[in-house]
């Protein structure tokens, strides 16, 4: 009973960590860009569709590397089509084998492609912008090469990325037109970062998998001591993954602001 406690509780810790941080920021942003798609296209119609089709593209595009990643076969790549139906790109491709771990997995892969493709085009699209200047140090946050307790960790995301915030008032030359073609791009990226109804299903079903076999490695100590020095070491690079989508809802958040004003100011002036 004592093992199988430990492995509970380690496997909940590993999970938080590696995927539970970027995950529930991934819900935060859906919730965060439909206000945003409810409040803009109702003025302006599918014209906002098309404003975001960089996003779009980014979004399918994270699905079909998840598809080349797993070896899974894709029958058809729409990076972006409107349609009546709301959708706005899709990716067809072969169902992997739901009754194996291997079929979940990658299942999991290609359906939260998306977020990680979409936060590593923002990583990369900061550091163009504003070098090592904009990102967090990350040794600020693991002072002795390793990382804090899980719940400071959390806190320690946000923080960093107020740190990117702070940053970027500060490096960026808010005259440059790269400024404006950078926080357009966060924008159309952030706003289709989020997974669809599909995308949870097959996420889930992969959860499931991960779930099962972390807590047998780790009804083991010796065997999931090994599993935790791995994350250990993971977690700079984690850390920076998660700390870039906290940015991105921080700036969601500020578009969602800047939207919601220009309409009730629209709304006044008819």
């Amino acid at each position: 009973m004592h093992y199988a406690t430990a492995a509970v509780a380690r496997t909940g810790a590993q999970l938080l960590v590696v995927f539970g941080v970027v995950f529930a920021l991934a819900v935060i942003l859906w919730f965060v860009s439909q206000g945003i798609r409810g409040t803009v296209s109702s003025r302006i119609g599918m014209i906002y569709y098309y404003l975001v089709a960089p996003g779009v593209v980014c979004h399918e595009t994270g699905h079909a590397l998840g598809c080349l990643l797993t070896g899974t076969k894709i029958a058809e790549f729409i990076p972006f089509r409107p349609s009546s139906d709301g959708t706005l790109g899709y990716v067809s491709h072969e169902l992997p084998d739901g009754g194996s771990f291997l079929g979940n997995l990658s299942q999991f892969v290609i359906s939260t492609g998306p977020v990680w493709f979409g936060s590593a085009m923002i990583l990369g699209l900061s550091y163009l912008v504003g070098g090592t200047g904009l990102l967090p140090d990350v040794r600020t946050y693991f002072p002795e090469g390793t990382p804090p307790a899980t719940w400071d960790y959390v806190s320690n995301v946000f923080l960093a990325a107020f740190q990117m915030l702070r940053n970027a008032v500060c490096v960026w030359n808010w005259r440059s037109p790269w400024i404006a073609l950078y926080l357009y791009a966060v924008f159309c990226i952030a706003s289709e970062i989020t997974l669809s109804g599909p995308d949870l299903k097959g996420m889930w079903k992969g959860c499931a998998a991960i779930v099962v076999v972390l807590f047998g490695v780790n009804l083991f100590p010796y065997v999931g001591g090994w599993l935790n020095m791995g994350i250990v070491w993971a977690k700079p690079y984690l850390f920076l993954v998660q700390t870039v989508l906290a940015f991105v809802l921080l700036m969601d958040l500020a578009f969602f602001g800047v939207a919601f004003l220009l309409t009730r100011l629209i709304k006044r002036s008819e």
